[in-house]
């Protein structure tokens, strides 16, 4: 855009309808908060709708929600007002700053009878699926790693066409594992919903507790530190998901001794692959 976001906003915002007018309030008030909302977030701190908040974006000439946070993103990175701003001198001590941050409040958002429900039926589940789209596909990648680790079939898919396929032609007893942590990844979102109207009990991982995603999952596992457009696959965001898939394997671990049994079997097998 030639003009800035925001200052284009505030000169649109009184000529706008009411519902519009909201989300550009909203916006304006909290543009470092938005960055890390799901449109979902936006249009009930507005008080608005979905419908809205993509109608205020494609006014203001943007392809959706997501094309408007990279602008103004951009924009806040550029002139100082985002929250990433004034960085101390020493990135490493950022980051680990960060991370502390992200694993504590992701403990806080842990729901433990959630986790002890999705580990039962992880381990009752004929076979496990996981996918997740670009950094995402890291989490479902590590999920399926421990799980082998423990002895339990799992694959983990990137390939959003095979993956929906998957979800549509599971067997009975199948349980799908979503990670997205924006939890509007169309392809992410896809998958779950076919695999839940497929009769498949699906879990989602995301940093996000109210996004499409959630609304498409049997249960959801929330990781604290949301993305925003121009922080995807950011380390706070990865360590929190990965905290969770933890949590997962020790309470499976702790409900089938038998897996602890198989974690050994596999380590010895794998042990002569070191000096």
């Amino acid at each position: 855009m030639s003009q800035a976001l925001i200052a284009r906003l505030r000169s649109l915002a009184s000529d706008m309808t009411p519902a519009l007018a909201r989300v550009a309030d909203a916006v304006l008030a909290q543009p470092d908060t938005t960055l890390y909302q799901s449109i979902t977030e936006l249009a009930e701190s507005s008080n608005s709708s979905e419908a809205s908040v993509m109608r205020f974006c494609r006014d203001l000439g943007f392809s959706g929600f997501q094309d408007f946070k990279l602008a103004l993103a951009k924009e806040l990175a550029t002139d100082g007002r985002s929250a990433g701003a004034g960085s101390p001198a020493d990135d490493i001590q950022r980051l680990v700053e960060t991370a502390v941050v992200a694993l504590r409040e992701t403990e806080q958002l842990i729901v433990r009878a959630d986790i002890e429900t999705a580990a039962e039926k992880l381990l009752s589940a004929t076979f496990v699926e996981c996918f997740g789209v670009a950094a995402s596909a890291i989490t479902a990648q590590y999920l399926a790693y421990k799980m082998s680790r423990i002895g339990r079939v799992c694959r983990a898919a990137s390939d959003a066409p095979l993956a929906v396929m998957a979800a549509r032609t599971a067997t009975s007893g199948a349980v799908q594992v979503v990670v997205s942590s924006s939890g509007s990844t169309i392809d992410a979102v896809r998958v779950a919903e076919v695999a839940k109207a497929n009769g498949t009990f699906v879990i989602g991982i995301t940093n996000r507790a109210k996004s499409p995603l959630v609304a498409s999952c049997n249960l959801s596992l929330v990781a604290s530190w949301p993305e925003t457009p121009l922080t995807g696959g950011a380390f706070p965001s990865k360590i929190s998901q990965l905290l969770i898939v933890d949590a997962l394997i020790g309470e499976m671990g702790r409900q089938d001794p038998n897996c602890l049994v198989t974690a050994e079997k596999t380590a010895e097998v794998v042990s002569d692959r070191s000096f």
